[in-house]
């Protein structure tokens, strides 16, 4: 809904109405929900690492121990296993492939 909102909000720019969506947004510099959702993940999950949010890496994210893997990074994250759709498109999951 809020992404309808967007699309029907660059309809009334004058210049644009005869361009699809994409080139509208493109054209204005915005970006569409997905990818500010996508945004917005990965600024948290800096936050949660470095201590800046109140809530614990801990309990989030498993953190690799093993150098051998990281080719030296220290703050890989562990995908955990899981099976529901619940578990799956939890926070703490979704942002590990990003």
């Amino acid at each position: 809904m809020i992404e309808k909102v967007q699309h029907r909000f660059t309809k009334f720019i004058v210049n644009f109405k005869g361009k699809s969506y994409e080139e509208r947004i493109s054209c204005l510099g915005l970006w569409t929900l997905e990818e500010r959702r996508n945004r917005q993940d990965i600024v948290e999950v800096f936050k949660i690492i470095k201590g800046i949010s109140r809530v614990s890496a801990q309990k989030l994210f498993t953190i690799n121990d093993n150098k051998k893997g990281t080719r030296g990074h220290n703050l890989k994250l562990i995908k955990a296993r899981c099976t529901g759709d619940v578990a799956r498109y939890f926070f703490s999951n979704r942002v590990i492939n990003r």
